[in-house]
């Protein structure tokens, strides 16, 4: 128990370091190494309070939520409905084959660029009808394997929304998926005590990940960093396909 809590524990130091070094991608690189040893239920359960304080640190001096809520709230009310489907289905469903759907929305964020698929006409012609799909969607995938950023990718980008704009547009819709799933694993009785201590050192790891993460930052070459991470991501998702089937 001590050596699986202490790689746990690196785990999200790890992950918080990521996070603060290139402002995303807490609960993408959390919950697949987590997911190697535990079930995606329990790898969900342990990051949603860090991804919240992760999602919130990087965050804390954005303005402007107003005008993004009054432009996209139907995208982002859709995430949190989305949410609340997804984790509902992993609640009563809880399936090993979620390990799969988790390694499938990886490998769909690894090969966004050469997928040359082009939705702009379609997105732009259906405008809201867009937005809810895209929403119901992303919430969906969220609260099934805890990682929404891949379809949220596709409809930025084809909606060319702009880096600062589409920056606090993923943070709203991260953090308004992440209460809806606290609130449902709350009301289903899976903070047990044991959680809550457990939960203080992981939280703590995180924030210490994220303040070297985040201070380092100028200091070393975001490139390279990207590319580990994306080999490391290619590396997670093929061991989640091996470990389902044997």
């Amino acid at each position: 128990m001590d050596s699986i809590l202490f790689f746990q524990l690196l785990i999200f130091l790890l992950a918080g370091f990521i996070h603060g070094l290139l402002g995303f991608g807490f609960p993408m690189i959390a919950t697949p190494l987590l997911s190697m040893f535990l079930s995606v239920k329990e790898a969900v359960l342990l990051t949603l309070f860090p991804t919240v304080f992760a999602n919130s640190y990087v965050i804390k001096k954005v303005s402007n939520f107003q005008k993004i809520w009054l432009e996209y709230k139907l995208l982002i009310i859709f995430v949190v409905i989305g949410s609340f489907t997804g984790t509902k289905l992993l609640i009563i469903f809880n399936s090993e084959y979620y390990k799969l759907i988790l390694s499938f929305v990886i490998l769909l964020y690894l090969n966004r660029e050469y997928m040359n698929i082009s939705l702009k006409k379609l997105i732009n012609n259906n405008h809201k009808k867009m937005m809810i799909l895209f929403g119901f969607l992303s919430g969906i995938v969220s609260g099934l394997v805890n990682i929404m950023i891949p379809i949220l990718i596709i409809y930025i980008l084809e909606k060319n929304i702009s880096k600062e704009k589409s920056f606090i547009l993923m943070n709203f819709c991260f953090i308004s998926s992440k209460f809806t799933q606290i609130f449902l694993f709350g009301s289903n009785g899976d903070f047990s005590l044991e959680f809550s201590f457990l939960l203080i050192p992981i939280i703590l790891i995180s924030i210490l990940g994220l303040f070297i993460g985040d201070k380092l930052r100028k200091y070393i070459d975001e490139k390279f960093y990207k590319k580990v991470l994306i080999v490391l991501l290619w590396l997670l998702s093929v061991n989640l396909i091996f470990d389902t089937f044997f």
